[in-house]
């Protein structure tokens, strides 16, 4: 039976919820008597029975620690920044599922903002990231970083890739055997990367791939590249 997950302090044998925890149990419904998980963001996930409801916290009796494991592969996700930043907002959620461990917002030649947008939108997708490990019942959450320009992009990761439109041979088919533990991936923005984009990351290692034949939104390459790299681990 799966139980609800919210984020809390743990001490010693006792778990509280508060603040927008709180308020999310509220509307959950939780009730005195409930069993819920408690992730406390150090790697930890307890099964607690609820005991005490007040207006500043929601008070927990531990039961015992639950078997978890964080997945052993990272995907760094380098994505290249639409020209409305709101599609990020809608991507965390979905990134998180698929268990993407980073990621870097990158400005390219073709993206129409700036550093600085970028960095007043961080807060909004952290806090996304948070409350979406509670859906997919990750550990922690994506860790998202300051915005970098393609030529400041660095990686020594085992597996790095760039899909590319204009790549029509290469596919992730050929590297299914080299089974990484950590993969750099760096999907463009809308109208694609330049070709001198392309040559400074190849020359980085990037290997380009396609994605297919058809030409699909930033939204729809980023789902299906990341789908597409957890092949290589699963």
């Amino acid at each position: 039976m799966g139980y609800d997950r919210f984020i809390g302090n743990v001490e010693k044998d006792l778990a509280y919820i508060k603040d927008e925890e709180l308020n999310h149990a509220k509307v959950k419904r939780i009730k005195t008597g409930d069993k819920i998980e408690i992730n406390d963001l150090e790697g930890n996930v307890y099964l607690a029975e609820v005991t005490e409801i007040t207006k500043k916290y929601i008070k927990s009796r531990i039961i015992k620690k639950l078997q978890v494991e964080e997945e052993k592969y990272r995907i760094t996700l380098y994505q290249c920044m639409p020209n409305h930043l709101s599609k990020i907002d809608d991507l965390i959620e979905g990134i998180s599922q698929l268990g993407v461990y980073k990621l870097i917002p990158v400005i390219s030649e073709r993206s129409a903002v700036k550093t600085k947008d970028v960095l007043k939108k961080m807060e909004k997708w952290k806090k996304k990231a948070l409350n979406s490990i509670k859906q997919c019942k990750r550990l922690y959450p994506i860790i998202i970083e300051e915005p970098v320009k393609i030529e400041n992009i660095y990686s020594d990761d085992e597996g790095k890739f760039v899909f590319y439109e204009k790549e029509d041979k290469r596919t992730i088919k050929e590297f299914l055997n080299t089974k990484p533990e950590k993969v750099s991936v760096i999907i463009g923005p809308e109208g694609g990367f330049t070709e001198k984009e392309i040559k400074i990351l190849t020359e980085k290692g990037f290997i380009p791939l396609t994605l297919g034949k058809n030409i699909l939104t930033m939204e729809t390459a980023v789902i299906t590249g990341i789908c597409q790299i957890r092949f290589l681990f699963d």
